[in-house]
């Protein structure tokens, strides 16, 4: 049985183990008082912070956490 990809950034971080899912929330924390004014959604199937468009998104895999910042990120 195939299972919905998450709707939310709290719903993709409680698919994660508890250790990756502690370094992703620091992630996201660390995003968050660097660019407060970002919001939170879901994009290509994993956490992505806006600010003036995908601004950076990240993820948890089995052996490494993914950190892809966008276009503005880059710029910034």
């Amino acid at each position: 049985m195939k299972t919905s990809p998450p709707g939310t950034v709290d719903e993709y971080l409680a698919t994660m183990p508890a250790p990756t899912r502690a370094k992703l929330e620091g992630i996201r924390q660390t995003i968050h008082e660097v660019a407060p004014e970002t919001t939170e959604k879901i994009a290509y199937g994993i956490p992505t912070f806006v600010l003036h468009g995908n601004l950076v998104h990240f993820a948890g895999h089995e052996n490494h956490i993914g950190f892809y910042p966008g276009a503005s990120g880059v710029r910034a």
